[in-house]
């Protein structure tokens, strides 16, 4: 969180963009009637990485209370009239600022602003950037004396972190695995952490099997920081057991064949720590593929195939056609046989009624008068209605 510092003060500035090309905008809606800041958070930079942000500012034009920066002056009506003279201190070695403008001068409408800051930090920490300026005032009323290059200062804070990166570390060891070096690939004097570290040094046996999380965290303060910044890296190791059973995934679904496997203490390419393939000649058949009914192929390894009912089953064989008809209408329900058909209008009145032994059949509809009826199909002590339209 940002600090404001107000001898006499003024507060001013906020939002993102490219040093000396920071285009400002006007926030006065949710400010004081002096103006002040649009928002009061710099980004968070690198060490060593490329840095830019900036903030916006705005003055008005209005006469308001001095008690509003100076307690001791409550009662005065004054407006601020120009600000320039800029300065600058607190900031990361690297980095420095630029207003778009050197001065500021109130007119009839609001003035924006903005301060562009830039660079490559080389120097960690929490920072206050501070801006000090001048800041002319006038009284207002009848005779609107001048009080000039009153000193004002405003402090943003910039967090510059620390790079914390390591290397040296595989994902994979078995416990009888020698120690293994590891190297600050980052920013030095962190901490390395987490089962199996000493110093620099991780231990497969030392940690034991299992997944572990090995971190580095590293903090600093430097230069002009008031506050030391951290960051941090986290790397999963899995340390296996020497003679651990692998089970071989020759169709790369992610699960093995409990018939093809292998001790090891990691697991070889080709091989995954689980039995739960039925298949492994076919990657489309693992646990919790989706399953195909009556097609004689357990896809899911549940240990059956699916099957759909009668009902089911009809309803995905039955075809009607064509529909809408104009008198003539095909049946066909696949490999199953049909017992009787019937056609009901929308009252459950039958209009229509045959008794059939086979799995097709052609009906002549041409008594029937245009509108919307239900076919009912009886097979096999299931009962299946579709809706049907006659239009002649």
């Amino acid at each position: 969180m940002k600090k404001l510092l107000l001898p006499v003060s003024i507060a001013f500035f906020g939002i993102n963009q490219t040093f000396a090309q920071c285009t400002p905008v006007d926030c006065s809606a949710t400010l004081q009637a002096y103006g002040g800041v649009c928002d009061t958070m710099m980004l968070d930079g690198t060490v060593n990485q490329s840095y830019s942000d900036f903030e916006s500012f705005v003055l008005t034009p209005n006469c308001f209370d001095a008690g509003m920066i100076d307690p001791g002056q409550a009662g005065v009506e004054i407006k601020i009239t120009n600000i320039d003279n800029f300065s600058y201190s607190g900031f990361p070695n690297g980095v420095s600022g630029q207003t778009n403008q050197s001065s500021y001068q109130s007119g009839s409408s609001n003035t924006l602003g903005c301060l562009a800051v830039s660079g490559t930090p080389t120097e960690i920490g929490v920072f206050n950037l501070t801006m000090t300026f001048l800041a002319d005032v006038q009284l207002c009323g009848a005779i609107p004396a001048p009080i000039n290059d009153n000193e004002a200062s405003y402090v943003l804070w910039m967090t510059v972190k620390p790079v914390a990166t390591f290397s040296g570390l595989s994902s994979e060891y078995c416990v009888t695995d020698g120690p293994v070096n590891l190297s600050i690939t980052g920013t030095a004097g962190g901490t390395l952490s987490g089962p199996g570290i000493t110093g620099t040094t991780f231990n497969p046996s030392t940690a034991g099997p299992g997944t572990h999380e090995i971190k580095y965290v590293v903090s600093k303060q430097e230069g002009a920081a008031i506050a030391p910044a951290a960051d941090s890296m986290i790397v999963t190791v899995n340390v296996y057991n020497a003679g651990t059973t692998f089970y071989q995934d020759a169709d790369n679904d992610g699960y093995g064949d409990i018939n093809s496997t292998i001790q090891a203490c990691t697991p070889p390419t080709g091989f995954v720590n689980n039995s739960l393939d039925c298949d492994d000649s076919d990657p489309t058949i693992y646990p919790g593929a989706v399953e195909i009914p009556d097609d004689g192929i357990d896809q899911d390894c549940d240990g059956s195939d699916a099957f759909l009912s009668i009902e089911e089953l009809s309803s995905e064989l039955l075809t009607i056609y064509p529909n809408p008809t104009n008198g003539s209408l095909k049946v066909d329900l696949g490999n199953l046989t049909m017992q009787e058909i019937q056609i009901l209008d929308l009252n459950g009145r039958i209009v229509h009624s045959v008794s059939v032994q086979s799995s097709s059949i052609e009906l002549d509809v041409q008594n029937l008068n245009n509108g919307i009826y239900i076919l009912s199909v009886s097979v096999e002590g299931s009962l299946l209605q579709k809706k049907i339209i006659v239009r002649k």
